[in-house]
């Protein structure tokens, strides 16, 4: 930058030393060609001049001795050589030689030109004294006869004065060139070096820095500074908008739950944190700059969006599931009409949670049917039986079959009653107000404490740990109920013998509750999946005992509405314990 600056600099001084240089020339021109013309024609017209002069003085003196003497004080006093030349030729008086050893001068040019009325003008050496003259000669008259009144001067005077003017001419050029140089040297730094200013403001403008200052710049420049301030400021005031702008667009784009990528030409432009989640090795390091190609990620997903950014229409993909059992959706938007390179915006949506919501979905759709088609189907059957038995007369058959029909229809009740309780705990949560947990479980353990008894076990609660404390959860009173019942149920339904105990307990800002029974267990395989719905361990005695297959799912969902959480532990012929573990209020 530097040297262009200098290069500028330079230029400006050859340009100014050029029009210097062609003055120069132009001085040196008229110095030696028109002011010598000049000086020649100063010559000539001066010698003209004192040969009239002469001739006017000498055109009463007949006497020649007395026109000589008057012709020397005339040429000493003008310090031309005068000659008086008689129409024939003859030299009759002469300011630097003795007339009468001088030859005629009939055949000289200037007396020739002279005796026909005209000036006559003539160059060459002189015969007389060697010495190269020139000569001007005028007509006169004396005594009624024409003569000749020359007057001569020799050209080594003229070159003389030329050589003078010549000699002050160049020095004066040179002073002036000299001075004119130093002059254009500091014109050239005089605007040189606020064009400089600008220049280099200008580049580290256009090198991004902004907040570099813009000074010393002053005369007919300062307006062009004063604007360059201005649209650094501009730029400025634009850039940092801009950069808002885009912060808050990313911002935007990193508060998406979707992957999104912008990809030109097999590149990553830009990216959002999701997707740095998905493609990159680590979720700090940005994706942007980096090749489709070189991203990490499922191999099925990453070639899935090589493959859509070859297309020129909006489309859409599913991916999975990939071995991490999670399944993708990629949507591909072209961006041909705001971009010279291709361009495409990707979106990956992981839909794992919805695709596995949508199977237990299905799932619960075949299951519920399948439920309710069990014991419809039964009542119809055990109908038709009895009707039959009644038209035979069998009154004990009869008997016999509506009681299985009101066992068939008690176990429809029950489960079209937990999928209403399944149905309410799915929707909207209600404000959880503070609900007593201890008289909770009282009245949960009052309500089966005679089926429990029925199979001769024992019903036992425990607040030892609470003792003279009151234990409230933050919880809807119904879900808490719903949670109690299923969780009491399912343990009196695996239990033959022995006894079941609930556990009241306060723990870390929590209400633990925790059901303790002494049944045949669980093996370890299904404790995983013993929530779900409809699942069942034994589903043979689920059906005996006239389970649904939805109470551990209950009993998740009713607790998980009010913040807590539910657990289980099991062994197998030693007991299963759940634990529900809510929100002290």
């Amino acid at each position: 930058m530097r040297a262009a600056f200098s290069s500028y600099r330079v230029q400006l001084l050859a340009g100014v030393a050029t029009g210097v240089a062609i003055l120069a020339a132009a001085w040196l021109y008229l110095l030696y060609g028109p002011l010598t013309a000049a000086l020649s024609d100063q010559q000539q017209t001066g010698l003209k001049t004192v040969a009239r002069i002469a001739a006017a003085a000498t055109r009463t003196e007949a006497d020649p001795a007395a026109l000589q003497a008057e012709v020397r004080r005339l040429g000493e006093e003008s310090f031309v050589r005068l000659t008086v030349i008689a129409k024939d030729g003859t030299v009759l008086a002469d300011s630097q030689a003795d007339p009468r050893q001088m030859e005629n001068h009939a055949d000289r040019p200037e007396f020739i030109t002279a005796l026909t009325g005209r000036v006559g003008v003539a160059t060459r050496r002189s015969q007389t004294l060697g010495t190269d003259y020139l000569y001007v000669a005028v007509p006169s008259t004396l005594g009624g006869e024409p003569f000749v009144v020359r007057a001569a001067e020799p050209l080594a005077r003229a070159h003389d004065s030329a050589r003078s003017a010549h000699t002050a001419g160049v020095l004066l050029l040179a002073a002036a060139l000299l001075g004119a140089l130093l002059a254009a040297w500091r014109l050239t730094r005089t605007f040189a070096e606020p064009v400089e200013r600008l220049a280099e403001a200008a580049q580290t403008m256009a090198a991004g820095n902004l907040a570099a200052p813009l000074e010393g710049v002053s005369g007919p420049l300062a307006p062009l500074a004063d604007s360059l301030s201005f649209l650094r400021d501009q730029l400025r005031s634009r850039i940092a908008q801009l950069e808002g702008e885009r912060a808050r667009l990313q911002e935007v784009i990193d508060g998406l739950d979707d992957a999104v990528l912008l990809v030109e030409s097999g590149r990553v432009l830009a990216c959002n944190t999701a997707a740095n989640e998905i493609f990159g090795r680590s979720p700090a390091r940005s994706l942007a700059g980096r090749k489709l190609d070189s991203l990490d990620g499922p191999e099925t997903l990453r070639a899935s969006v090589v493959s859509l950014t070859v297309v020129d229409t909006p489309t859409e993909v599913s991916v999975g599931p990939t071995p991490l059992q999670r399944t993708y959706r990629v949507r591909s938007i072209p961006l041909l009409a705001h971009h010279a390179q291709p361009a495409h915006l990707v979106i990956v949506s992981d839909v794992t949670q919805s695709a596995r919501l949508d199977a237990m979905r299905r799932d619960f759709v075949a299951n519920a049917s399948h439920e309710l088609k069990t014991p419809a189907t039964g009542i119809l059957l055990l109908a038709e039986s009895a009707s039959a038995a009644a038209r035979d007369g069998d009154t004990e058959q009869t008997l016999s079959f509506l009681q299985s029909i009101h066992a068939e229809a008690e176990r429809l009740r029950a489960l079209v009653g937990d999928l209403l309780d399944l149905s309410r705990l799915e929707g909207h949560a209600t404000a959880a107000g503070p609900v007593d947990v201890r008289n909770a479980l009282q009245l949960a353990l009052a309500a089966h404490r005679r089926s429990a008894e029925a199979k001769g076990l024992a019903l036992e609660l425990d607040t030892s740990s609470v003792h003279g404390q009151d234990v409230y959860a933050a919880c809807d009173p119904t879900d808490l109920a719903i949670a109690l019942d299923n969780v009491l149920a399912n343990a009196i339904a695996y239990t033959d013998a022995g006894s079941i105990t609930a556990r009241l307990s306060r723990r870390d800002g929590t209400v633990v509750v925790e059901v303790s029974d002494t049944g045949v267990g669980i093996p370890p395989e299904h404790l995983p999946r013993v929530f779900e719905r409809f699942y069942r361990v034994d589903a043979a005695r689920s059906r005996n005992s006239g389970g649904t297959g939805l109470g551990l799912a209950l009993v998740k969902h009713a607790v998980e509405r009010c913040g807590g959480t539910a657990s289980i532990a099991s062994e197998v012929g030693r007991g299963t314990t759940v634990t529900l573990t809510l929100p002290e209020a």
